[in-house]
Order: structure tokens, then sequence, then C-alpha cells
């Protein structure tokens, strides 16, 4: 990955700053059960990818990026929230190979630590460097970000109880879960760098298209990548009935008798305690190899596969309003980077 070595030696470098903000803002307090449950997803890393936005999207567009530090943490608080609460709702033991908060601390002191990071995104927007006309306009954005992502999140909960699911509602949920924070981090960075309508609207465009497009390849990768690099087991996406744009397209194309087959292995061992051990059985192995193999047939994996890959041309074509600039070079280079990384 040679020509991204260096974006991600600048992401690196941001992070620094941000997690400043962020562990002024959640410091160790009383109670200590709270704030260690808060600060424990941020402690554990991630490349505080939607943050980095934040900032180069501010650059972009003339802006300064020290402005931009409070509503970076806001965006990455927003996204350590919603990570607690999906835990809890997927009953997940792990995140980042560490064990969960609600697996740490108990269910009700996650809710809690979940409510405290929502809480303190406004106070970082309240702290922000920036006129009142502008942080009303970041708390719009905010506001809407985090509607979206319950509406994203509810919609994935329904579909859980469905067999098929169409491409245009997957698209939607999607747009919800994954864009929407993408999009707000790249808007909330223009708003906060520029009062230009055009380079603002440029880059909430850029954001829902390379948040939804991100997720699409991730559900790619599920089903081709290297087990080793993935970190996971292939296929645990049918494993669990997990519903994708590349089931959605398969669903709607293939013979009665081909979704039939499929739906032998689909979902089979969702919510199965032995699960996580089956999917290492010879067995199962082969059930989602088969399932995999009619996923190809009707060229599904291919669709979605290509379909991110288009939505990050169309991202990186409506950047092009703005001047040139090594900002805006690094959001184009992140989203290429979403659609061909491996892992």
């Amino acid at each position: 990955m040679g020509k991204y070595d260096e974006l991600f030696a600048r992401v690196k470098a941001k992070a620094k700053d941000v997690d400043k903000t962020i562990f002024d803002l959640i410091p160790e307090k009383e109670p200590r059960a709270l704030y260690e449950a808060s600060r424990h997803y941020p402690l554990a890393g991630g490349k505080r990818v939607r943050p980095f936005v934040v900032l180069r999207a501010a650059e972009a567009v003339g802006g300064d990026p020290r402005k931009a530090l409070y509503p970076a943490a806001a965006v990455e608080f927003i996204h350590n929230y919603s990570l607690v609460h999906d835990d809890i709702m997927d009953m997940d033991e792990l995140r980042r190979g560490r064990p969960t908060v609600h697996k740490l601390w108990g269910v009700n002191m996650a809710i809690l630590a979940g409510d405290l990071l929502f809480s303190k995104a406004f106070e970082a927007i309240a702290r922000a460097d920036v006129s009142p006309e502008k942080k009303a306009k970041i708390l719009d954005v905010l506001v809407r970000t985090s509607n979206m992502l319950c509406e994203g999140q509810a919609l994935d909960i329904e579909f859980e109880t469905r067999k098929e699911v169409t491409v245009e509602e997957y698209l939607k949920m999607i747009s919800g879960k994954t864009g929407a924070l993408f999009q707000g981090s790249a808007e909330i960075g223009a708003i906060v760098g520029t009062d230009n309508g055009e380079y603002i609207k440029a880059l909430a465009k850029w954001g829902m298209n390379v948040g939804i497009a991100f997720q699409i390849w991730d559900d790619v990768l599920d089903l081709i990548a290297d087990e080793e690099k993935l970190g996971k087991p292939v296929g645990s996406d049918i494993r669990k009935g997990k519903k994708t744009l590349i089931v959605g397209h398969f669903f709607q194309n293939a013979s009665e008798e081909d979704k039939a087959e499929f739906l032998k292995v689909f979902g089979k061992y969702a919510g199965d305690a032995k699960g996580d051990a089956l999917i290492h059985d010879e067995q199962v192995k082969g059930e989602v190899a088969k399932a995999i193999e009619l996923l190809k047939k009707y060229g599904s994996i291919d669709y979605a596969a290509q379909y991110a890959k288009n939505l990050v041309e169309e991202a990186n074509e409506a950047l092009k309003v703005l001047p040139e600039s090594e900002a805006r070079k690094d959001l184009e280079l992140l989203a290429e980077f979403l659609v061909e990384r491996e892992f």
C-alpha cells in the first residue's frame, strides 16, 4: 500500500491533537467507573479517520484546522457512543480485539457511558473556536447525523427478521449507519473553514458517498479477503445472515431454486453461541463456500465492488470544485484507499 503510507503518517500525526482534545473532555474523574467506561474505546485506538476528515475538510476549503479540533472530537464522540450502544444491541464481547464496554462494566453502566459520550459531543461544539452562527450550523449537522445513525440502526434491526432486503432498502439503511457520519464529518469541517455553500455541499456529497462505499467494501472483503489479513473467518456475514448490497442484488436476480439453496446456509448460525467455534468446522466452511459460489454465479460480489468504486469516483469528482491542495489530495487518497484495502 506504498502510496498510502504517507497519508496514514499524516492521519496518525493529526490523531495526536484530536486525542488531546478528546481526553481533555473525558478526563479520569469520579464517578470512576463511568469515566473509565467512557474512555475505553477512545483509548483502544482506532485510526481517527473521521476526525481526520473534519480537519482536512476544513483545510481543503482554506480554513484553519486548529479551529476544527473540537468539532473533530465531537464527531469521534458520536462515533464511539454509537459503537457502545451497537455492541449492547448485538451483545458482542469484543471490539478492536478488546472486551466491549458492557462486558467489562455491565449493560447499565455501558448505556450511561454511551450517553456521556453523546453529551460530550455537544460540549465539544460549545467549546469550538468558531462564530455562534457556525456553531449553530455545526449543531444542525450533528443532530441530523445522530438522527440518521439511529434510523439506520433501526432499519438494520428490522432487516434481521426479514428473509429478503432490496438493494434500495439496503442503501437507505447504510446511508444512515455509515454514510451519515462520514457526511457529517466532511460537512462540519467545511463549515468550520468556509461560508462557501458550493464547497460545503461538495464535501457533504463526498462524505456520504465515501461512507457508503466504505461499508460496501467491508461486505465485499468479508467474502473475498485473505482470512489472516481480514482478522476473522471469511463468510461470517453469511453465517450470521447479514443483509448486504451483495445479498440484496442476489435476491433480486437469482432463481427461486438458487435462493432456496442459499437460504439453507444464510443466517443458519445467527445467534448461535457456538457459531464462532463452528465457523472453523470443515462442514460449515463448505456450506459457506457454496453460498459464496452462488453469489458469484449472479455477479453479486462484482456488482457491489464496482458500486463502491463508482461511489468513490463520484465522491472525488465532487471535490474538483475545491482549489487544489494537499488537504484535498489527502481526502481523495483516503477515498481511494477505502475501496482498495485488503482488510
